[in-house]
């Protein structure tokens, strides 16, 4: 498992315990903010651990603030709502592009869009 798509309008969600059992490859999925998840949730998850930590609770932030610094990856993760327009105004507005070509999982926003 590599992607789970959650709609960006979501309700919080409570992640139960062994959701993610060994899902060593989970890279693409974004919590709605208020969302939670017990122990064991994410165990064995080993790239979400590389990049969040081993607490459930630092991962969850991270899922939730996931795309927060790479804004065109988002914009592609959540692709069913997202416009040609939305997406290039957001380039066009990009501070430093080359800085945000690759996110924390070494993910171009073509790497996101082809996964979702």
């Amino acid at each position: 498992l590599v992607t789970v798509i959650v709609s960006p309008n979501a309700k919080p969600i409570k992640i139960g315990d062994k959701s993610f059992w060994k899902c060593k490859s989970l890279a693409y999925l974004v919590l709605p903010q208020g969302s939670s998840a017990v122990e064991n949730s994410f165990f064995g998850c080993t790239l979400l651990k590389d990049r969040f930590g081993n607490e459930t609770d630092s991962i969850v932030a991270g899922l939730i603030s996931r795309f927060d610094n790479v804004s065109v990856h988002g914009l592609c993760y959540f692709q069913t709502s997202t416009t040609a327009e939305e997406l290039r105004r957001c380039i066009e507005n990009q501070d430093d592009a080359e800085e945000s070509l690759v996110d924390e999982f070494g993910m171009t926003p073509f790497h996101v869009l082809f996964s979702s």
